[in-house]
């Protein structure tokens, strides 16, 4: 994986670095300079690999329900029901909505 691969997947699933140093145990440093050409370690790479799966399971699994529905997501991290950041709960109903049609509010205010 690039480093470029590496930012753009770790953006795309809405986890900030320091998010991920935080998960993998290392330095916010080290995330940063895996993003700007440093090699990811292969376990880490697995690891994000396993995240992408997540929220391409995710996304299938709430895509189930189909369009004309309302998908809540979390506004900040501390109302995340699973320990994932709000941002890759916001990237997951986003991709559902784009194939169903499904609207997106924050949680509480549907």
């Amino acid at each position: 994986m690039t480093p470029a691969e590496f930012k753009s997947t770790r953006e795309a699933l809405g986890l900030s670095s320091q998010w991920l140093a935080d998960r993998w145990g290392v330095a916010l440093y080290s995330v940063q300079r895996w993003e700007r050409g440093r090699t990811l370690p292969e376990d880490l790479a697995v690891d994000l690999e396993g995240l992408v799966r997540r929220m391409g399971a995710d996304v299938e699994r709430m895509s189930l329900g189909g369009g004309g529905r309302v998908i809540e997501v979390p506004r900040t991290d501390a109302e995340s029901p699973d320990g994932m950041p709000a941002a890759y709960h916001r990237a997951v109903a986003l991709a559902v909505a784009r194939e169903t049609g499904a609207r997106i509010v924050y949680a509480g205010e549907s």
